[in-house]
């Protein structure tokens, strides 16, 4: 078996080194960085993991999928055999769109639960597989992945699903945890204003034990209030542009953001004058 992951950025390499510590046979192509396989090597590889940047696109309010639509390109071009599996975040329904455009291909979205500052510690050791399956790839084909999870990773359990219901998942989760913050971040400034200590207050009300304790820290890591970092704001954005073009409710998500954005851009002070 031999594996190769496309894409060497923070969720890439961190899989990369997982594999490698594991002794899978692994190729990993970056065409931006030097000193990696090449693509060619890829196309010796039985599953091909798709770790690709998908930037939120202003202009067309959607995620940018270019970099996947030229690799898938270059793999159908080559009659690639594998399993395409992208790890990628994309808007629901991508990889059935994905599937009916490169007939050939094989493609499994498979959803990554890392953070950027802990990503190999997250991949290395996680706890959860999410399998989402297109239309053109067979039970059996689905069964190459599943059993090269479980023989690398037996202790996580593998959830199988539509890949649509797996790029929901993923979004979803994603843009809870940055809903959440952002409530939590309207308690810190009422905290501020009326002269509690928040701290105090949220430990409280963790006790319980009904309210998971992750995204509940304000000020966040970069020691700002409201959400930041590299995912949060892209997939709250193609989120709510998504519902839009579904014409779902989505009043709760546009508030959020445009609250987020207000308190990030223009630096409000919520404090007790």
């Amino acid at each position: 078996m031999i594996v190769s992951v496309i894409g060497l950025g923070f969720v890439g390499g961190s899989m990369k080194k997982s594999f490698e510590l594991k002794q899978c046979n692994v190729i990993g192509y970056d065409k931006y960085k030097d000193e990696t396989d090449s693509f060619e090597d890829c196309l010796k590889s039985d599953i091909s993991f798709l770790c690709l940047p998908t930037q939120f696109d202003e202009e067309n309010n959607e995620y940018d999928k270019s970099c996947i639509e030229e690799v898938c390109q270059k793999l159908e071009e080559n009659n690639y055999l594998g399993i395409v599996v992208i790890k990628s975040t994309v808007e629901p329904l991508t990889t059935q769109i994905l599937s009916k455009k490169y007939k050939t291909l094989k493609f499994v979205h498979n959803p990554e639960f890392l953070t950027a500052r802990t990503a190999f510690e997250d991949f290395h050791n996680q706890t959860h597989i999410v399998l989402g399956k297109s239309d053109n790839v067979s039970e059996e084909d689905l069964s190459v992945l599943n059993d090269f999870y479980k023989k690398y990773y037996p202790d996580a359990e593998i959830s199988h699903c539509t890949c649509t219901e797996s790029e929901s998942m993923k979004s979803f989760v994603n843009c809870f945890y940055a809903v959440k913050v952002q409530f939590f971040t309207e308690l810190y400034c009422l905290c501020e204003k009326n002269g509690s200590n928040y701290n105090v207050i949220k430990d409280l009300m963790l006790k319980n034990g009904w309210i998971n304790p992750m995204h509940t820290n304000i000020p966040g890591p970069d020691g700002q209030i409201s959400y930041g970092g590299y995912c949060f704001p892209k997939d709250t954005n193609a989120l709510l542009q998504y519902m839009k073009n579904e014409e779902s409710p989505y009043a709760l998500m546009e508030s959020c953001i445009k609250e987020r954005n207000e308190m990030r851009n223009d630096h409000i002070n919520f404090k007790k004058k």
